[in-house]
């Protein structure tokens, strides 16, 4: 089943001077994947990601989420399939100091009203099924940027999404705690079934993934 699929998407930014970002691109994600998009700073990667996860739209071009055409949504409806589908990662890890790796999972279980002794066992759940669950009671200052990372995995594993995005998730990381955060993507995709699709300019980074798009200035330059 395909759970992102893009037609014809291509992205321009500004009015008098035009940049193309994106141009012509069609790709499908399909349900179960660890998919690694590639390519140098510039690319259009970030872009890429932003139209797949709904928080930029295309210029042209259809967008799909599970067979849902996304372009033609307003922002309430797009926020309910990002809801109901998507979980995000980024580089900056974005965890909230003053709460215990376990609140910072439960954060999306919150918004979706959720009660509190579900919330921490889902939470506490994840975190013991990724190998965190000795760091649950820790503040983000008490954990290294891997372990940080980890649990904005955690995070976002938390409102059971059927996709993750995640935006070079290791590049502020060393060689050591990328490859362990890597590790947890895959263990997420296997053991959560969850689809999983990164954006990096490292080849050993994508190298975890099981299929990659290689992207050069705005377009498709091939896939394996």
């Amino acid at each position: 089943m395909e759970v992102i699929k893009l037609e014809k998407v291509s992205k321009v930014y500004g009015t008098k001077v035009k940049v193309t970002a994106l141009q012509d691109i069609d790709l499908s994600i399909e349900e179960g994947e660890f998919v690694a998009i590639v390519g140098p700073s510039g690319s259009g990667k970030t872009t890429l990601l932003t139209i797949m996860g709904t928080l930029a739209k295309p210029t042209s071009g259809k967008v799909y989420v599970y067979g849902n055409d996304v372009t033609t949504m307003d922002d309430d409806e797009l926020s309910k399939v990002r809801n109901s589908y998507i979980g995000f990662v980024f580089q900056n890890y974005n965890l909230v100091e003053r709460m215990s790796a376990v609140e910072n999972v439960e954060l999306p279980l919150i918004a979706r009203g959720v009660s509190k002794r579900e919330r921490r066992e889902t939470a506490m759940r994840i975190l013991e099924t990724l190998g965190l669950g000795e760091l649950a009671y820790k503040k983000p200052t008490e954990l290294s940027g891997g372990q940080q990372q980890r649990v904005s995995i955690a995070r976002a594993l938390a409102q059971n999404p059927k996709i993750v995005l995640a935006d070079e998730p290791t590049a502020n990381l060393d060689s050591k705690s990328g490859e362990t955060v890597l590790k947890t993507f895959q263990q997420a995709n296997r053991e959560f079934k969850t689809t999983v699709v990164i954006i990096t300019h490292d080849p050993d980074v994508a190298s975890y993934a099981r299929r990659r798009v290689h992207l050069r200035d705005g377009r498709i330059e091939r896939i394996d």
